[in-house]
């Protein structure tokens, strides 16, 4: 019994990210392999009572700052959260999915104009 009311326990704080309204903050680097550039890259999000996150993303991408707005669906799975979302960035189209899992928000990406790649970011307290 002591064991499943750990493991419970363990699920229901690896899933506190579920909170609505709580700010969160990732930093990491993304890496475009069309070009094979790679850069800094902040997530600010905050989440709704319905698995909704609306996020703030910063960073560089050859020297030049960026700044654009996201919004994603999230889905528990296990011990993480599966996440699937799109933006618009300086006019294109972007999709990309990932996961949340401890401190970590890794995603990947593609866009209409073929940028694609991936993010790994860790969570800053």
């Amino acid at each position: 019994m002591k064991r499943y009311l750990l493991i419970a326990l363990f699920m229901m704080s690896s899933l506190s990210i579920l909170e609505a309204g709580e700010k969160r903050t990732w930093e990491g680097k993304w890496n475009n392999r069309k070009y094979n550039t790679s850069g800094p890259l902040k997530c600010v999000a905050a989440s709704d009572d319905k698995g909704v996150w609306k996020a703030t993303f910063t960073g560089l991408f050859k020297g030049d700052p960026f700044k654009y707005e996201a919004t994603f669906q999230s889905r528990p799975n296990g011990n993480q959260l599966n996440l699937a979302g799109t933006a618009t960035i300086r006019g294109h189209k972007y999709q990309w999915a990932g996961f949340m899992k401890g401190a970590t928000l890794s995603g990947k990406y593609k866009s209409n104009i073929g940028y694609y790649g991936e993010f790994v970011l860790k969570e800053k307290k």
